[in-house]
């Protein structure tokens, strides 16, 4: 079970809130009248997956760009004038 509560709430009933999170809730904060996520407190959280991006233009041309390709070396850097 997942509750949602804002952050004054989070922090003014933390003893309550740890107790249930021993229980295996879930703890959703929020704050502002946005609602702007804070984050997720809870016992068993999954990390989140790294996303996967797609290259665009590249995806359908056989390309592949890894993050090595995206390294550069001081001595390259300034070989490029930057």
């Amino acid at each position: 079970m997942t509750l949602t509560m804002h952050i004054g709430e989070f922090k003014a009933r933390f003893s309550e809130v740890v107790e249930m999170i021993k229980n295996g809730v879930t703890i959703k904060v929020i704050k502002g009248k946005s609602g702007e996520l804070v984050g997720y407190f809870g016992k068993d959280l999954q990390e989140p997956k790294p996303l996967n991006r797609k290259l665009g233009f590249f995806n359908s041309q056989g390309v592949s760009i890894s993050k090595e390709d995206l390294e550069w070396s001081d001595e390259e850097l300034s070989d490029f004038d930057l």
